[in-house]
């Protein structure tokens, strides 16, 4: 799979998906914070919480962060857009916000006309979008509607019309030819939508009738499928469209695990459903906050004595994202190439996770969409408990994984004798650092060399934690070595680049990168 096109299509894809994913956590921790200070318990226990400004400030807190889940479908319209286009990004986002609404606008009109729309009486799966009635959609007309422009965009943005005509060349008639298509996108799309509908209604059921056994799957994969950057696809449409589950909530069709979950929130009276919360990462809590810190104080304690303290460094490093936020990238990947195995061994343990959240029902979302696991826990967990969050059993759990990870790893390691941080063969050299003592500003510099040099280079682009290069030749880019001595936490090639796992600062270089390179 690494080597065909395919492969590539889908990272890309999944790294554009991130995008709006990415402006999730914000909203979601102030649609927490807002929820959580005007539930019962909460306003008993704190009886300031009544008074009309510190009701209106949570509010206000709460609007906001439903300002952002409500619009999530448009922002994924325009987030597709500006990722795929090759030139004039700017005019690719105009063009999506103006197919988006004309999509929606001509399904209303149309829909209404054939008296299977009532504005007044909507029926399931359809809803009000951006002020228009209309069916629902969801973030798969964004992502239809972003790839459709992707396209027109990238075929005519340059283009030279007949001089009667030529006020219309170039850029301006994107938006124009976008306008024209969205009309039909909209007739297509009443038509064949409904039976979508219907058909992901029947998957949802299925899956839900799995029940435990559906947590494991759903658990195991989303980790599985990490390395080749594909974990995406794994919960994306679960959290978004009604394969994550359709609900009725005060009054309201809510369709999609995040936006399920952001109902019962905001509701005074709705409890939290265990069939929806299993979509919404509550495994990952466990997992990432203390299983994998458990098996970094293993590869810490299994380090060479010489060498524990810059093991100490980087474990901490990457572990106190994992607690917090829930970025397990960094700790994952610094045994993930060197000892395969212990990887296998986490993505059970992962399945294991979701399976015993599912069962004690868990409720609290350890996705970054509302926080990460810490936040999420306090916020959606402990303040929410009157909504049936089960919380307790998040520290339990913990300590048990903790200590699984930590003896498994520690085992395995040993036994083994896999070369995780720490264990590596002393070179000729004689350094026990394996980072090269480089500035801030000479980081660029070097990666820039590491990857070929200026010349070697085609294309640099970035997910949340991997530099994504695509090169002319891939042979004379550095090996893993290097890249560890440059902080890097690996390497991975792909079918026409590489890959390199910076975590967080991956975006930062991205940006550095271009601005040495004079490319957009």
């Amino acid at each position: 799979m690494k080597n065909s096109k395919y492969f590539t299509a889908f990272q890309q894809l999944g790294k554009v998906l991130m995008t709006p994913v990415m402006l999730l956590p914000i909203a979601g921790i102030l649609l927490g914070i807002g929820a959580a200070f005007t539930s019962k318990s909460v306003v008993q226990m704190m009886p300031f919480l009544e008074n009309d400004y510190v009701k209106l400030f949570l509010n206000l807190c709460k609007s906001a962060g439903n300002s952002v889940f409500g619009f999530l479908p448009i922002i994924f319209a325009i987030s597709i857009a500006i990722g795929y286009a090759k030139k004039e990004k700017g005019i690719a986002a105009l063009a999506a916000v103006i197919s988006f609404v004309t999509m929606h606008n001509v399904m209303s009109t149309l829909l209404i006309h054939l008296g299977k729309l009532d504005p007044s009486n909507m029926a399931t799966g359809q809803s009000m979008v951006m002020g228009i009635p209309s069916l629902d959609v969801g973030v798969f007309g964004g992502i239809i509607v972003g790839f459709m422009v992707a396209f027109l965009h990238n075929k005519y943005y340059n283009i030279s019309l007949p001089p009667v005509l030529g006020i219309f060349s170039g850029t301006k008639f994107v938006p124009m030819i976008s306008l024209l298509c969205s009309i039909i996108l909209g007739f297509i799309m009443s038509g064949i939508w409904p039976f979508i509908q219907g058909a992901l209604t029947s998957l949802s059921e299925i899956i839900n009738a799995t029940g435990a056994f559906g947590s494991v799957i759903y658990g195991l994969t989303e980790r599985a499928l990490l390395p080749f950057g594909l974990h995406h696809f794994t919960y994306l449409p679960f959290f978004f469209t009604n394969l994550g589950g359709s609900m009725v909530i005060d009054g309201n069709v809510v369709e999609g695990a995040v936006n399920i979950y952001q109902a019962q929130l905001a509701s005074p009276t709705e409890m939290f459903n265990i069939d929806i919360s299993r979509f919404l990462m509550n495994g990952k809590i466990i997992i990432s906050s203390f299983g994998l810190v458990g098996g970094g104080l293993a590869m810490y304690k299994t380090a060479k004595p010489e060498k524990k303290k810059f093991v100490k460094g980087l474990i901490l490093a990457a572990a106190i994202p994992a607690f917090f936020t829930g970025i397990t990238e960094p700790i994952e990947y610094a045994f993930l190439f060197v000892a395969p195995m212990l990887f296998v061994v986490h993505s059970i343990f992962s399945g294991v996770a979701y399976l015993l959240t599912y069962l004690l029902e868990v409720n609290i979302p350890g996705t970054a969409a509302f926080g990460g696991p810490f936040l999420s826990t306090i916020f959606n967990g402990v303040m929410q408990s009157d909504k049936g969050s089960n919380w307790i059993w998040v520290p339990i759990l913990g300590v048990i994984f903790f200590f699984l990870y930590y003896f498994t790893f520690k085992f395995m390691i040993l036994k083994f004798n896999y070369k995780t941080p720490g264990r590596e063969d002393d070179e000729v050299s004689d350094g026990t650092n394996t980072e090269v003592a480089v500035s801030k500003d000479e980081i660029v510099d070097c990666i820039i060399d590491g990857l070929g040099g200026k010349d070697n280079i085609i294309n640099v682009d970035a997910c949340f934690t991997r530099l994504r290069v695509k090169v002319k030749d891939k042979e004379i880019v550095g090996d893993s070595a290097l890249w560890k001595k440059l902080g890097a936490s690996g390497l991975v090639k792909v079918n026409d680049g590489v890959q390199i796992i910076y975590g967080a600062k991956a975006d930062v270089y991205k940006t550095q990168i271009r601005e040495l390179l004079g490319v957009d």
